[in-house]
């Protein structure tokens, strides 16, 4: 827009400094800024996508027909077709030579019922869906093409209000001859909440995702319909945000937007769908809340214990309700939503460090614990369905989780004491592990008389074992809970 032109010229001559006699001209400072923007653009674009999708039960337009309105729903041309417009689009970032692509999960949908397409530089690429994550709104995809040009990957923990940042998309599916739409803007704000659905009015009702925690950068770059899953790039031409159109979040348009940062949660969810698999997002297993406004006058802060689930790392290490966690790994815990946040951006198995006051009411501090927690891992509970392309690893037709990602945990969780097992999420019919009366929502504590608490010490338990093994389950009656899975 020309005023913010004008502003950003005005900006940068104030902070012009004179290096020869002359001061530079208004256009001679535009005209560097104009620069560093059309660089990084040059930079960045061609790692930036079109992406379409497909639902399977859309008929095709005959030869010849007249080409319908993009509208959300209504069948399209063959997507093998250089004319095709789809009706349901949006954008992806090269990230890999080998042919994959990130973009939003609520780009790709619901797998099932849906073909995937990514235009180059006008040229149709049918695109195998690889992983789609709810949680953190991620999927990959896959296609088999040469001379690809992946986008570098920047560090969102440097982003301040007031950068300037880029995005580039696929607005209203204009980008499929490889020429992505840009728009520039600033930083508005940061750890933003993605807007929660029409209707939520419970607390934690409709937060399916990490982002509804506060995650997001806000920017006033203009995200229109179809740019969600492009890229916010710095100055640099470096990618420091995935764009989410609020477009798509709000179903009509609406200028601004958000973006998924580029930091350590970030990569280490994309190196996971990068394989194929979904990551395993971190759980403690207490109930927190807010504090009160009371507290907050006095100059607390953290988050406050409501409830500890039993047989979770936070009832393994001794918190209890009432506690306060004031600080995760050393760094101040600001609320209920912060703490959240944190857990459930790291993976399972990580180990932290919480500080905790306990015995401490509104008129009395309390005393200083430090408790040192090993996070089990989180059960997504959404309504959009995940996906993984690699199919988890089973033994004997037996399938396990981490005992609080299995559904039946919360039922359960108070006849499990410690916690330390493996819940059985799948056993294949007629199987070994079928014979041996192993079924989904059963529990296992030991493989013979090792202990095994997580996946990957039940399958380093089990592996080279030959002939009838015999597992213990927690969680029922001591001359009940052994079952001895034969070898075939």
């Amino acid at each position: 827009a020309p005023g913010r032109q004008l502003a950003a010229i005005a900006i940068l001559t104030a902070l012009a400094t004179p290096l020869a006699a002359q001061e530079p001209t208004p256009l001679a400072t535009a005209a560097a800024l104009e620069r560093l923007l059309t660089e990084a653009i040059e930079r960045a674009e061609r790692s930036v996508v079109a992406i379409a999708r497909v639902r399977r039960d859309s008929p095709p337009v005959p030869p010849g027909a007249v080409r319908p309105p993009i509208v959300p729903g209504l069948p399209s041309r063959e997507p093998v077709d250089p004319s095709y417009v789809p009706s349901e689009f949006g954008t992806g970032v090269v990230i890999d030579p080998k042919g994959l692509i990130v973009t939003n999960f609520h780009v790709v949908g619901d797998h099932r019922v849906a073909d995937y397409f990514v235009w180059i530089r006008r040229t149709p690429y049918a695109a195998r869906l690889k992983a789609a994550d709810p949680w953190l709104d991620l999927a990959v995809l896959q296609i088999e093409a040469d001379d690809l040009r992946p986008i570098a990957l920047g560090d969102s923990r440097k982003l301040k209000k007031g950068q300037f940042v880029i995005s580039l998309g696929n607005p209203y599916a204009i980008a499929r001859d490889g020429q992505p739409s840009a728009s520039w803007g600033i930083v508005a704000n940061l750890d933003r909440q993605a807007p929660l659905p029409a209707g939520s009015t419970r607390p934690g009702e409709g937060r399916e995702t990490l982002h509804h925690w506060g995650t997001l950068i806000q920017t006033d770059c203009r995200l229109e319909l179809g740019a969600s899953g492009g890229a916010l790039i710095n100055l640099q031409g470096e990618m420091v945000g995935l764009t989410t159109a609020l477009a798509a979040l709000a179903g009509y348009e609406r200028p601004g937007g958000f973006a998924i940062p580029v930091n350590d949660d970030f990569r280490r969810a994309l190196n996971s769908l990068k394989t194929g698999r979904l990551p395993d997002y971190g759980f403690l297993g207490v109930a927190p809340q807010y504090l009160t406004v009371e507290e907050r006058q006095q100059g607390r802060q953290g988050a406050r214990v409501a409830d500890v689930v039993p047989a979770t790392p936070a009832a393994v290490a001794g918190l209890h309700t009432g506690d306060l966690i004031t600080h995760l790994d050393g760094e101040p815990v600001a609320d209920d939503l912060d703490l959240i946040r944190r857990v459930s951006g790291l993976v399972a198995d990580t180990p932290v460090t919480l500080q905790v006051v306990r015995d401490g009411d509104r008129l009395r501090r309390g005393r200083t614990l430090t408790m040192n927690v090993t996070l089990s891992k989180k059960r997504l509970e959404s309504s959009r369905v995940p996906f993984a392309e690699a199919a988890p690893p089973a033994w004997r037709g037996l399938t396990v989780e981490y005992a609080t990602a299995a559904p039946l945990f919360r039922e359960r969780s108070r006849d499990l004491e410690s916690g330390a097992c493996v819940g059985v999420v799948e056993v294949a019919r007629d199987s070994p592990a079928w014979k041996a009366g192993l079924r989904p929502g059963d529990f296992i504590a030991r493989v013979g008389q090792m202990p095994v608490a997580t996946p990957r010490q039940f399958f380093a338990a089990v592996e080279g074992l030959v002939g009838e093994v015999a597992v213990q389950l927690a969680g029922v009656p001591a001359e009940k809970a052994t079952r001895t899975v034969p070898e075939s």
